[in-house]
């Protein structure tokens, strides 16, 4: 089946397709001050249903070409900083486990990869996030990729390195697998102050309280500093990763969590280097 926008969009609350409608107007201006004031936005029932549906359909028969990773990193996901001592929060590791479904496995004219070419798609991500310019990226495996968490997996505290992530949920899992955020605690993507540093070390400590006291519920409530973004499937969310420290909690059930990622630059041409490519999809091309 071949989408057009109409097919995959809840067009009645969000009518990309009518850039000079005041309706639009409206979106664009509420999505961009949500944006500059949290780091984040997210667009309950941005996707169809139908479109959801056909998405994770076309996962589910090529989970078995999803690429795992499961290892360590620290916080700013580099190799640390020998200045500062191993169990520093600098230096500090943290479990990941987590699948990824790389763009050249996805049906080319599915849901997700129609969105993904759509032009009125990417100059509503360019005005919310208040760029001069937005480019798809050139990469055959990570334009565009599906994060899949099985049960057990997680992906632990962490600053992403690009500026922002474009993120659509497309399956709960049964349990777990909650998105806990900060604020903008990070001034820039490139701090790396000890003011930082004493910042994170109370977030990583409250965290690990709340999970020294057992409280099951604890993941989907909020803190003064943590709080857990509502993701049902067919959510949009553009997200300041590189400011607000982010994780997803481990999935429990036997159901996995669905999330794909659709990856822009401000530079034209750009694409993961081949030892991106090989960490996160095991092959380069």
């Amino acid at each position: 089946m071949r989408f057009n926008l109409k097919d995959i969009l809840n067009t009645e609350l969000y009518p990309l397709h009518e850039p000079e409608g005041p309706a639009y107007e409206e979106l664009v201006k509420h999505s961009r001050n949500l944006f500059l004031a949290e780091g984040s936005v997210t667009l309950q029932d941005f996707l169809r249903p139908e479109a959801v549906t056909a998405a994770v359909a076309n996962i589910d028969v090529n989970m078995t070409n999803a690429w795992n990773t499961d290892g360590e990193h620290n916080i700013f996901l580099d190799t640390g900083d020998p200045e500062y001592l191993e169990n520093h929060i600098r230096n500090q590791r943290f479990h990941t486990k987590v699948s990824s479904l790389a763009y050249d496995m996805l049906d080319p004219e599915g849901p997700l990869s129609t969105l993904y070419r759509d032009d009125n798609f990417r100059e509503f991500l360019r005005l919310v996030l208040g760029v001069d310019k937005l480019f798809r990226l050139e990469d055959p495996l990570g334009a565009l990729s599906v994060n899949i968490f099985q049960p057990g997996d997680r992906h632990s505290w962490h600053f992403d390195q690009s500026s922002h992530s474009v993120t659509i949920m497309l399956q709960k899992p049964d349990a777990g697998g909650h998105f806990r955020k900060t604020g903008q605690i990070r001034r820039t993507r490139h701090d790396k102050s000890e003011e930082l540093f004493s910042v994170l070390n109370e977030v990583i400590q409250n965290e690990n309280e709340q999970d020294m006291e057992k409280n099951k519920e604890h993941e989907e409530t909020n803190s003064k500093s943590v709080k857990t973004l509502k993701f049902d499937p067919g959510t949009l969310s553009i997200f300041s990763g590189s400011t607000s420290l982010h994780k997803v909690t481990c999935v429990h059930g036997t159901r996995s969590r669905q999330v794909a990622v659709l990856c822009y630059a401000t530079r034209q041409g750009k694409k993961n280097s081949p030892e991106v490519q090989k960490l996160f999809w095991g092959r380069v091309k």
